[in-house]
């Protein structure tokens, strides 16, 4: 361990500045209590405790970690959902420390040490501008729903966002102060907020760094309220609707390209007409507008967009002659054949270049409008 973790003065009075630690608590049993204790043996002095409308056999446990001082205990009437607690929370930071220079986000079950709560947070102070994640070693004994569920996640993260993260469901986050008013805005209640936040990271153009942490599970991770189905479903969701768009212009190009094509039997008029009428301007807009969040450089955006557009209807119009050819299938086949194919590259050009977010503008926006 770092000997400046080990001197237990990461968290103390390293700088003016301070950070606050917080917790979302649902039902929680006695490792929460023992983790704000350690915490606050470990000096930190601000930690926010959001009780997520948990039963009253948790009461207990709440009552004595609110006679800490250093503690501030939020309440939920209801249970709302992690996503719901960590916004309440961060809220609640902002408005009450403005000098900190960011929150690090624990889990309430355990399985976050506070030797790595503090490394967390040292490199978040020394990176004010990135999330910093605290990644676990799925190499080690890992209960199988907690390995599969992160190795899918990841993956489909990876093929979507193109963007590697070794570990897309950690608790354990380093979150800067500037990046917290647009995380008020952001759409989820539940576990599928974390993974839009990291969403948002990549829309937003903010850098991630990961950190290692210890891979704790207690009891194969019994105390997790995450629903293996219910909750990957809603996660799963949110990165496909990032596909959606594209998809849905393909559909539309097709259609419109067989239409014409009934009519003219060109298939270079009938790409065009199809490319740059409806299919264009439905992928355009959903696109700026819902998928990649991008409010800026209108003009020159459309400009790019067109451009790649007129490419790829290049592209595509020599693509088909070839599979006609050689292949001797019908020319609408042969449409829906290289649409599959280009499916994949235009997604990837849209998200990476024609929508990417300016890295070199500095911090996003707190000002953001709802549903990123």
């Amino acid at each position: 361990m770092d000997a400046s973790l080990d001197s237990r003065t990461p968290l103390k009075a390293a700088s003016h500045r301070d950070t606050c630690i917080l917790i979302p608590a649902y039902n929680p049993g006695s490792h929460l209590e023992q983790l704000i204790a350690d915490l606050i043996e470990y000096g930190v002095r601000h930690i926010v405790v959001v009780d997520d409308g948990s039963s009253s056999k948790s009461a207990p446990v709440f009552e004595r970690i609110g006679n800490f001082e250093q503690c501030h205990l939020l309440t939920h009437a209801v249970n709302l959902g992690k996503g719901r607690a960590i916004k309440t929370g961060l809220n609640y930071c902002l408005l009450n420390f403005p000098d900190a220079f960011g929150v690090v986000t624990a889990d309430a079950d355990g399985q976050h040490l506070v030797r790595d709560v503090a490394k967390v947070a040292q490199v978040l102070k020394s990176n004010p501008e990135s999330l910093v994640l605290g990644v676990r070693d799925f190499d080690t004994n890992v209960p199988l729903r907690s390995k599969v569920g992160n190795g899918i996640t990841k993956g489909v993260f990876y093929l979507l966002m193109g963007k590697y993260l070794s570990d897309t469901q950690t608790g354990l986050r380093g979150i800067p102060v500037s990046f917290m008013p647009l995380l008020l805005h952001l759409e989820g209640e539940g576990y599928e907020y974390e993974m839009n936040m990291l969403i948002a990271t990549k829309t937003r153009g903010l850098s991630v760094i990961e950190e290692r942490i210890s891979t704790v599970y207690i009891e194969k991770n019994r105390s997790s309220h995450f629903n293996p189905l219910l909750d990957s479903m809603k996660i799963y969701f949110l990165l496909l609707r990032f596909s959606f768009s594209s998809l849905l212009a393909s559909m539309l190009d097709i259609i419109l390209f067989s239409l014409c094509f009934k009519l003219t039997s060109n298939i270079l008029i009938s790409i065009f007409l199809g490319r740059y009428t409806i299919g264009t301007l439905v992928n355009f807009g959903i696109n700026r507008n819902y998928v990649f969040h991008y409010k800026e450089h209108l003009r020159r955006t459309i400009i790019r967009y067109y451009l790649f557009a007129t490419v790829m209807g290049t592209g595509a119009f020599l693509l088909i002659r070839v599979v006609t050819e050689q292949l001797s299938v019908g020319v609408i086949v042969a449409k829906i054949v290289v649409e599959m194919f280009l499916f994949i590259i235009s997604f990837t050009v849209q998200r990476d270049f024609i929508f990417a977010a300016d890295v070199s503008a500095g911090p996003p926006s707190g000002h953001v409008e709802k549903g990123q």
